[in-house]
């Protein structure tokens, strides 16, 4: 009697089954990814959304080896948890007329795919590939480039055939690295107008964040030309986009929380301080709003970036009616925003603000140690001041 071929195992996107819900088309199409995750949810989890969805955030740090994994599952799973919400379908009705032994037959599977592995990319369904951390990075990078006066995109091949197509730079290569960009650069700006020139930077910017991750900087000379280029873009930009300021700002400001390297952050306190009423106010509205809306995708480290230099515009502008409400909002989970604000303060006498601003943002942390640690010694140094300050006439 022949051998009968092993049945293949299913696929995360095959198709499980369909669920007709009466008054709604079309049919409720569930794939095995959606199956994986509901019996993951009902077998592990209790059936509480929120814990799943935590366990993929815990696993969705910056450090974690599972990133892209977890956050993608977490986008699947909301999306999930929003078409199951929409049909009026449980999740245990989701899984059919079979589902108790689903249950059992999928688990192993099911916590295989889910909790210990990572998919290929061409095995993750389309929720799990574009991830609001992919789409909002790819906007950051090169989504609003067709607001430009010129675009970017016309140098952007130009300066991406000026990288290896394959390989890696070493540390001492990158030194011939930077004579090459910096050399093109200033080939390339020679007779161009602002717009061009603008274009130029900003292609620039992008191209060489998409090709760091191949380049060994321990000298630190690509970081170098690249915050020399971006604050030279961030200048000329202001004048090239007179017309459109909030094209300019969003792009910029974007681009920035999406930049993990750090390479323009040293000017920037100079360049917000020089921003005009207009701009502040502009600049503001776009950081509190990306604020918000990467907060709501569980995007924390971009949130943070966000409120972070939120917190820089008000220093560089002095705005310390804002201060308090700032550091309620930073807590204790980074450290320097806090005492930058508290430092200000206090090098301006108003020492109320800034024991305020310490009591504002104390409580549970990552950095509340630090920060009650620099809030006692901020006590103390006012007491000292207090001391030494001549008693009043009578």
């Amino acid at each position: 009697m022949p051998t009968l071929p092993r049945p293949t195992p299913p696929r995360g996107n095959d198709r499980r089954h369909k669920i007709q819900v009466p008054g709604q088309r079309p049919a409720l199409v569930l794939t095995y990814w959606d199956i994986w995750l509901i019996v993951v949810l009902l077998t592990d989890f209790a059936g509480d959304w929120e814990q799943l969805a935590n366990r993929f955030r815990a696993d969705s740090g910056a450090l974690s080896s599972r990133r892209d994994t977890a956050e993608g599952l977490l986008n699947h799973l909301r999306r999930l948890r929003q078409r199951l919400a929409k049909a009026g379908v449980t999740p245990a009705a989701a899984l059919g007329p079979d589902g108790s032994s689903l249950l059992k037959s999928e688990r192993r599977r099911a916590r295989r795919a889910i909790l210990e592995q990572s998919p290929h990319e061409q095995d993750k369904s389309a929720w799990m590939r574009h991830t609001p951390r992919r789409e909002r990075e790819a906007r950051a990078r090169r989504g609003y480039w067709s607001r430009f006066p010129i675009s970017p995109g016309q140098y952007a091949g130009a300066w991406e055939r000026l990288f290896k197509t394959s390989g890696y730079y070493s540390e001492n290569e990158s030194f011939g690295l930077q004579r090459k960009l910096s050399e093109f650069l200033e080939r390339e700006q020679a007779g161009a107008t602002p717009a061009e020139e603008a274009a130029l930077d900003r292609a620039f910017l992008t191209i060489l964040l998409e090709k760091m991750d191949l380049i060994d900087d321990s000298h630190g000379v690509i970081g170098d030309l690249y915050a020399e280029i971006f604050e030279q873009y961030r200048q000329l930009g202001r004048t090239v986009f007179a017309a459109a300021p909030a094209d300019f700002y969003q792009d910029l400001l974007e681009f920035t929380l999406w930049e993990d390297y750090g390479f323009g952050d040293r000017e920037q306190p100079a360049f917000f301080a020089g921003l005009a009423p207009a701009e502040v106010e502009l600049v503001e509205a776009i950081l509190r709003a990306q604020w918000q809306e990467l907060r709501e995708l569980a995007l924390e480290y971009p949130a943070e970036r966000a409120l972070t230099l939120i917190g820089i515009v008000c220093t560089q502008q002095k705005q310390f009616d804002r201060f308090v409400d700032l550091a309620l909002q930073m807590g204790s989970r980074q450290w320097e925003r806090i005492t930058s604000m508290s430092a200000l303060a206090e090098k301006h006498r108003r020492y109320d603000l800034a024991l305020a601003i310490y009591e504002a943002s104390l409580g549970p942390g990552q950095h509340e140690a630090y920060l009650r640690q620099k809030y006692a010694e901020l006590q103390e140094r006012l007491q000292t001041v207090k001391r030494r300050r001549p008693p009043r006439q009578k």
